[in-house]
C-alpha cells in the first residue's frame, strides 16, 4: 500500500522511440546517457513497475475486469452506457479500441523491461553491485513474462518483442510466446535472491513469485493448448517435473504461509471497521476467533506472493492509477449515503454483481464453507436490514422491498442480489462519528474522496495458489486439505480433478483467476459453466428479471468462435502494415460487435 515509494518515482521512463506498439519517449534519457548512477537504476526499474498502475486509469477496460466478467463469477452489469463491460460478458467488443489502453500500457511495460535487460550491464560494479544488478534483471525478466502472459491469454497471438529495436512484428505463435515467457521466468528464478520473502523490499518481485508464475503459465499453456511441456527458445524445455520442483521450493523455503483465517485477507477486517461490522462480529462470536486484517496499518501479508500495491500520492492527473480504482468500480452502485451501505463504500457498481449460479453451486457443494460469505455480500441479509439508530423500516420478508441499499440506482442493468466483497471499498468512522469514504482516510491519511481514497492491494498471486497448483500437478490431496483446514472444512479422502476444480473456484472466487482456469480445463468445461448463468435471477432498473446471454448465438457459440479471446485494437492492426491479424472470431467487419443494451 502506502509504503512502496520506489514504485512512484517522479519522471518514470520510456526509453527509445518507435511507432509500432505505441511506445514513445517520455524523457530524453537514452542508452547513451542512461543509466549511469544507482539512482538511475532505481528509476529504470520503477518505470517498469509503474506501468502496472497505469492500467488503473481505465480499470473498466483492463485485464482484471475482463477476466472477472468473462468468467462465470460475475455479470457485466453497470449502466446502459457501460457497453464495454457488457461486451465482455459474451466475448464481444463495444468499439474497435475497447482494450487499446491495456495493449499500449502493457507494451510500454515490455519496452521498459527490454531497456533494463539490455542496459543493466552499463552500470559498473562499483555503482551497483553484481548481486543487485542480477536482482534488477531478474525483476525485469519476471515483469516481461508477466506482461506477455496477460497479453496472450487476452488476445492469443501477439507481437513478441524482446529488444528495444524499432521493428514491426506480426503475431507470434503461442509456442513462441510461452517459450519466451518460460525462458524469462527460468532466468529470473536463477537471478533473484534466494532469501525468504520477508527479507525482500515490499512490493518487489521475488524468486518465489517467479516460481509461482511459472506454475500458472505452465498449467494454462499445457491445458489450453494441449501440450506436455514448454519448449524453450534455446531448445531446452520446462517440464512438469521442473515446475513441481520450483513450486515445492516456494512452498518450503519462501517463508510465505496461509494467514490464520480466510477473512483476514480482506480489508473489511481492518481494525477501524471490524468492531462495528455485524457479519464479522457474529462470525467471531460463533467461532471464538479474534481476527486482524493481515495488511492492517501497512503490515506485510505473509500470504501475498505478488501484488499491485498503491499509495497516498493519488491525484486527478496521471496519479489516479495510484489508487485501487477497482474498489470504485466494484462498489455498490449509486454513491448512496454511506450509512446505507456500511461497511462497504459506494461507487459505480460495474463488474461486481456475482452470479446466482455461483452462490447456489457453492451452497450445494460446501454448505458450511465460511469462504462463501467471506467473499460475497448477500444484499438481502447484509445491507438491506435496518440499522440501529436510523429511521429505516424493518426488513420485509419480501426480498424486493427496499430499505437501506436502493437497487436500480441510476440505470443499473444485470444487477445481482450478490456482490463481491474482496475488492470493494470499506468505510470507517472518524473520531466525530462521521463515515469516511474509505478506512484509509483515517489509517493512512488519504484524501476523503469517493473515487480516489481506496488503496488496498490488488493481489495477483497468493500462497494458497502455490498449494493448489502443487495439488493439481502432483495429484496430491494433502495440499488441498491444507487450504481446506484454514477454512475449518473437513479433509478430503483423495485427489480428484473435480475436487481440485471446486477448491480453486471457491478459494479464489472474484480474484480474477477463474476465467483462465475454466479455459485451461477444456472448452466443454468452460461452456457448461458459462451456460449455467442463463436464467439466473437479476434486476434490471431495480425490477426482477432473468439473465440471458447478450449475444443471440449464446455463450457456447461465441466461445467456440473466439476460444474466449478478445479483439486486438484495430489501430494496432492498421499500423502493423498487414503483419498483425485480428483475433479469431472478430476478423470480419462487425463480427462480434455488441449493439448495446436491449432488455
Amino acid at each position: 500500500m502506502k509504503r512502496i515509494l520506489y514504485l512512484i518515482i517522479g519522471a518514470v521512463l520510456l526509453m527509445g522511440c518507435e511507432d509500432f506498439l505505441e511506445t514513445e519517449p517520455l524523457t530524453q534519457k537514452t542508452s547513451v546517457n542512461f543509466p549511469q548512477t544507482a539512482d538511475d537504476a532505481k528509476q529504470m526499474m520503477a518505470g517498469i513497475y509503474t506501468t502496472m498502475n497505469n492500467v488503473q486509469q481505465f480499470a473498466d477496460r483492463s485485464f482484471f475486469m475482463v477476466c472477472e466478467i468473462a468468467s462465470d463469477d460475475k455479470l457485466g452489469g453497470g449502466g446502459m452506457n457501460d457497453i464495454a463491460a457488457q461486451a465482455y460478458e459474451t466475448f464481444q467488443f463495444s468499439d474497435n479500441e475497447m482494450l487499446s489502453n491495456f495493449w499500449k500500457v502493457t507494451y510500454m511495460g515490455i519496452h521498459r523491461a527490454n531497456f533494463a535487460i539490455e542496459n543493466m550491464e552499463l552500470l559498473s560494479d562499483e555503482i551497483v553491485s553484481p548481486a543487485l544488478k542480477d536482482q534488477y534483471k531478474g525483476e525485469a525478466l519476471f515483469l516481461r513474462a508477466y506482461f506477455y502472459s496477460r497479453l496472450n491469454t487476452l488476445f492469443n497471438e501477439v507481437p513478441l518483442k524482446t529488444t528495444t529495436e524499432p521493428v514491426n512484428l506480426g503475431g507470434a505463435s503461442a509456442d513462441e510466446i510461452y517459450g519466451q515467457i518460460a525462458a524469462d521466468l527460468k532466468s529470473a528464478i536463477e537471478l533473484l535472491p534466494n532469501v525468504p520473502y520477508s527479507e525482500t523490499e515490499m512490493g518487489r518481485v521475488t524468486k518465489w513469485a517467479a516460481e509461482a508464475l511459472m506454475g500458472r503459465i505452465f498449467l494454462f499453456y499445457t491445458g489450453f493448448y494441449n501440450k506436455d511441456a514448454i519448449t524453450l527458445p534455446d531448445g531446452g524445455s520446462v517440464t512438469k517435473a521442473n515446475v513441481i520442483a520450483w513450486l515445492e521450493d516456494a512452498d518450503v523455503n519462501s517463508g510465505h504461509m496461509l494467514v490464520g483465517d480466510f477473512h483476514e485477507l480482506w480489508p473489511y477486517t481492518n481494525s477501524l471497521t471490524i468492531d462495528t461490522y455485524d457479519y464479522i462480529q457474529n462470525y467471531m462470536a460463533e467461532t471464538g476467533k479474534d481476527l486482524t486484517y493481515a495488511s492492517d496499518n501497512g503490515a506485510r501479508n505473509p500470504e501475498t506472493v505478488f501484488a499491485l500495491q498503491f499509495n497516498n500520492f493519488v491525484g486527478w492527473d496521471t496519479r489516479r492509477g495510484y489508487s485501487n480504482t477497482y474498489e470504485l468500480f466494484f462498489a455498490l452502485r449509486g454513491l448512496q449515503n454511506l450509512e446505507n451501505t456500511y461497511p462497504f463504500a459506494g461507487g459505480w457498481g460495474q463488474g461486481n454483481s456475482v452470479t446466482e449460479s455461483l452462490v447456489e453451486q457453492w451452497q450445494a457443494d460446501e454448505p458450511n464453507d465460511p469462504r462463501l460469505w467471506a467473499s460475497i455480500i448477500d444484499i438481502n441479509k447484509e445491507v438491506m436490514d435496518a440499522i440501529p439508530n436510523v429511521d429505516y423500516p424493518e426488513k420485509s420478508d419480501d426480498p424486493y422491498v427496499q430499505t437501506r441499499y436502493k437497487r436500480g440506482q441510476w440505470d443499473f442493468v444485470m444487477e445481482s442480489n450478490y456482490w463481491g466483497k474482496k475488492y470493494n471499498g470499506v468505510t470507517a468512522r472518524n473520531d466525530e462519528g462521521k463515515l469516511m469514504n474509505d478506512y484509509g482516510v483515517i489509517m493512512y491519511g488519504m484524501n476523503d474522496n469517493n473515487q480516489l481514497s481506496h488503496t488496498d492491494d490488488l493481489i495477483f498471486i497468493r500462497y494458497a495458489d502455490i498449494l493448489l497448483m502443487l495439488a493439481e500437478l502432483k495429484e496430491d490431496v494433502s495440499y488441498i486439505n491444507r487450504v481446506r483446514d484454514r477454512a475449518d472444512l473437513p479433509a478430503l479422502g483423495g485427489y480428484t480433478l473435480e475436487a481440485l476444480q471446486k477448491e480453486r473456484r471457491y478459494e479464489f472466487a472474484c480474484e480474477g483467476l477463474r476465467w483462465n482456469d475454466m479455459r485451461r480445463w477444456g472448452a466443454q468445461y468452460a461452456k457448461d459453466n458459462l451456460e449455467d448463468q442463463v436464467g439466473v435471477a437479476i434486476f434490471n432498473f431495480g425490477q426482477p428479471a432473468t439473465h440471458k446471454a447478450l449475444h443471440p448465438d449464446g455463450y457456447s457459440a461465441r466461445y467456440d468462435a473466439t476460444k474466449g479471446f478478445f479483439p486486438i485494437p484495430q489501430s494496432q492492426i492498421d499500423i502493423s502494415e498487414g503483419l498483425l491479424n485480428q483475433t479469431e472470431g472478430y476478423s470480419q467487419d462487425g463480427l462480434g460487435l455488441y449493439p448495446g443494451w436491449s432488455n
